[in-house]
């Protein structure tokens, strides 16, 4: 099963994918942007994975919910906040415990994760993921490497790895393991990362040039999760994507991101709760270096997770 992927993130610049230049002032803004182009998510039978390991207290929803409450105003101080802080540096290491549930009518498939990744723009980035059945959980059952140009991903348990091309990674169906938020950190340009952690979004007119308004398609709420309180944005596209980005207003940092829609018949969620986001991270020449490929079988294709 095919999810296209045409949602926008909504924090920061990721309502767009215009070009910000100038300083503060985005001069080009499309009419809808991608976190990858021709991004596909894909949903695949569990292939021997168990699918009900707990991921600790993650607050998933069955189905997406439009913000609309009568009263509530679109946060945009702590947008800007958020967006800002989010790319201060041009490199993080993220953990994350990831969750995709796939249901159509009495079938659900669930799949979860811990992933670790480490980015540095423009375009690199290294993800070991462990899922629940590894026989040894200090050691990845996936590795994703990008130097910048290429991308290897590598199954170690399976002696199976794939390359493809940078451009074309948004065409691996579950590309979402090694986390949203680094796919979304990934989207964004150097020039335009700068600009963003200077506080572009809190000048009022690139806030006008981006629609951001009470009526915009983006809405905000407060809400209160297993005891916290959280300011949570959500965005729906065109295609029937939902995204809500979960923030924690105290901080400006995003603790959580649920995508959710519907395709070929599948009710979709895949939920990223970020554990630790770490600004950088020692980065040495072997990490963003091709995983090792003793023994190893180069596929034409090459699932990252079962689903």
């Amino acid at each position: 099963m095919n999810v296209l992927v045409r949602t926008v993130a909504v924090l920061g610049c990721w309502v767009v994918s215009g070009e910000i230049i100038g300083g503060s002032r985005i001069l080009s803004v499309p009419a809808e942007a991608t976190i990858f182009p021709q991004a596909t998510l894909g949903v695949r039978s569990n292939q021997g994975y168990p699918s009900n390991l707990p991921i600790s207290s993650l607050p998933l929803i069955d189905a997406p919910r439009i913000l609309s409450q009568v009263g509530d105003k679109l946060d945009l101080a702590l947008l800007a906040k958020a967006s800002a802080a989010f790319f201060q540096s041009d490199r993080y290491r993220t953990e994350s415990e990831i969750q995709v549930k796939a249901t159509s009518g009495s079938t659900s498939l669930t799949s979860t994760a811990r992933a670790t990744t480490i980015v540095q723009s423009p375009n690199k980035f290294r993800a070991e993921i462990v899922f629940p059945d590894s026989k040894d959980p200090k050691q990845p059952d996936s590795i994703v490497i990008s130097d910048g140009k290429q991308v290897w991903i590598s199954r170690p348990g399976l002696k199976q790895y794939m390359v493809t091309p940078y451009k074309q990674f948004g065409q691996v169906e579950d590309n979402y393991w090694i986390g949203m938020s680094s796919l979304w950190f990934l989207e964004v340009s150097p020039a335009a990362r700068e600009t963003i952690a200077q506080g572009a979004l809190a000048d009022p007119e690139v806030q006008k040039d981006l629609g951001l308004s009470d009526e915009t398609a983006i809405q905000g709420t407060t809400e209160t999760i297993n005891g916290q309180a959280l300011y949570v944005y959500e965005y729906k596209d065109k295609q029937g994507f939902t995204i809500r980005a979960f923030v924690d207003p105290k901080t400006a940092t995003l603790q959580q991101i649920i995508l959710s829609g519907q395709s070929d018949g599948y009710d979709v969620l895949i939920s990223e709760r970020i554990l630790r986001r770490a600004a950088d991270p020692t980065i040495t020449t072997l990490t963003f270096q091709p995983p090792p490929r003793t023994g190893a079988k180069q596929v034409k294709t090459l699932a990252i997770g079962p689903l």
